[in-house]
């Protein structure tokens, strides 16, 4: 299968995700470290998730030469408004393991009570094309920070958002179904919309 798309990320995992969220609605893409040199992206010096994938994106693909997609996303909880947000992963340490970053905000919301636990994940897709042209689209889901980790069908973030229509975290429903369901996988839907409709 031919891919269409190269992913600007040094995140492996994260890739992994865009890469499935992107093939559900029939987009083929994989981490661009398949296919050529690692790369050093330009700091995210920025608070918007708009600019920081916009950035990333064209920075990748006037270097590869391809079109590409970049991703920025974050977690937010106005319970923790000083710590969580666009700068999710500079606030915990982008060194720091998925699993430990979900131990921090347990930590830290120990005390928070149920109906204070809401929380918002958001997503940025960016494409980029080596002659200048982009295109965005972005994705909210609404959730609640459960007491602890739970679920194996996926990592990081999903093991703690509870969706409460459904009665579990993101990382307990398989793909199939959870991918629909996710900021990443929302925003894919609406740039796969927009990409049909350049090519209309």
């Amino acid at each position: 299968m031919t891919v269409e798309w190269l992913i600007a990320s040094n995140n492996r995992g994260k890739s992994r995700d865009l890469a499935l969220c992107l093939a559900y609605y029939g987009l083929t893409a994989e981490n661009y470290l398949v296919q050529a040199e690692r790369l050093d992206f330009p700091a995210e010096t920025t608070t918007s998730y708009l600019e920081n994938a916009l950035t990333k994106a064209k920075f990748a693909a006037k270097r590869l030469q391809r079109p590409v997609i970049a991703d920025d996303s974050g977690i937010e909880v106005p319970a923790l408004p000083d710590v969580l947000g666009v700068t999710t992963a500079r606030d915990l340490g982008v060194q720091t393991s998925g699993g430990d970053r979900n131990a921090e905000i347990l930590a830290a919301m120990k005390n928070v009570p149920a109906t204070k636990r809401q929380a918002v994940m958001r997503s940025t897709l960016a494409v980029a094309w080596p002659d200048g042209r982009s295109l965005t689209a972005q994705a909210t889901v609404v959730g609640y920070i459960a007491e602890h980790q739970m679920g194996d069908y996926s990592g990081g973030f999903d093991r703690l958002f509870w969706l409460p229509q459904y009665g579990r975290t993101l990382a307990e429903i398989p793909a199939p179904w959870r991918l629909p369901l996710t900021h990443r996988g929302q925003a894919a839907r609406k740039l796969g919309q927009q990409l049909k409709q350049m090519k209309g």
